[in-house]
């Protein structure tokens, strides 16, 4: 079941399964019979904005991508979330997104094209604290970056490409927290915080929003989500310097397959 999940993305297995293991060895508990589980698996939306700045070398600034400029230069992408819950309150969950934006524009230099990728997958154990009124799942893992841009000029005096980039992956730790207001609706919150493990200086996470659970064994998600990241590498004022403080936030729709 876990090997379905990782298949996403070629360039990430490797990385993919150490996280993947990661989070199954944080759970202490052996994967007994399939009865004593219950998974689910949530494709899901995002329709975000992508905030802040990024330096690739010596040219840098601050950058701003709303849902139109994702939705016109969408060239490829998914967003996943698969998680399992054991009996004994131990449990992992593994969450998976990717974007790939494509688009030209015209600068001081000349007719340029970027291509922007940003694929981040979390992968962490859980233990849930409590199962009354109100559930409460403490949880951490790690949460694996990777960032690309190629900037290409196509015309002007100095023609050619700059290619930037990094993978890193940083230890996080949070708590998640949902409440049943009715048979059929339950409010979420969920956050956590980490880096400064060589990775990025800091990232954190916020989530949160209403489940409708329509049918017996499927949900409707609708959430608000804020995903934070300062990472640098290099030296500034260098050609080799890379640097990525960016905000990822915005309305996250999903459904939710109970099994």
């Amino acid at each position: 079941m876990e090997a379905k999940v990782i298949q996403i993305n070629t360039k990430l297995l490797p990385r993919t399964l150490l996280a993947l293991a990661i989070g199954v060895v944080l759970s202490p508990q052996p994967l007994a019979a399939q009865d004593d589980w219950t998974f689910v698996f949530a494709p899901y939306l995002l329709a975000p904005t992508i905030d802040g700045t990024t330096t690739l070398g010596r040219v840098g600034g601050d950058i701003s991508i709303d849902p139109g400029d994702i939705r016109d230069n969408f060239e490829a992408g998914g967003m996943l979330r698969f998680e399992g819950r054991h009996d004994s309150g131990f449990g992992f969950a593994l969450d998976y997104s990717f974007m790939n934006l494509g688009n030209g524009a015209t600068s001081p230099i000349g007719e340029i094209r970027v291509d922007y990728e940003q694929s981040v997958l979390e992968a962490v154990g859980t233990y849930r604290l409590s199962d009354r009124d109100s559930q409460i799942d403490i949880y951490a893992g790690v949460r694996h970056w990777d960032i690309d841009t190629e900037l290409t000029v196509l015309t002007g005096p100095a023609t050619g490409q700059i290619n930037r980039g990094a993978s890193w992956t940083d230890p996080i730790a949070g708590l998640r927290w949902q409440r049943r207001l009715s048979p059929k609706w339950r409010v979420m919150m969920q956050g956590d915080v980490g880096g400064g493990g060589g990775g990025a200086d800091f990232t954190w996470n916020a989530m949160g929003g209403l489940a409708y659970d329509r049918w017996e064994n499927t949900s409707l998600y609708m959430m608000y989500r804020a995903l934070g990241v300062d990472y640098k590498e290099g030296t500034r004022g260098t050609p080799s310097f890379f640097e990525y403080d960016t905000v990822t936030q915005g309305l996250l729709a999903g459904v939710g397959f109970r099994f």
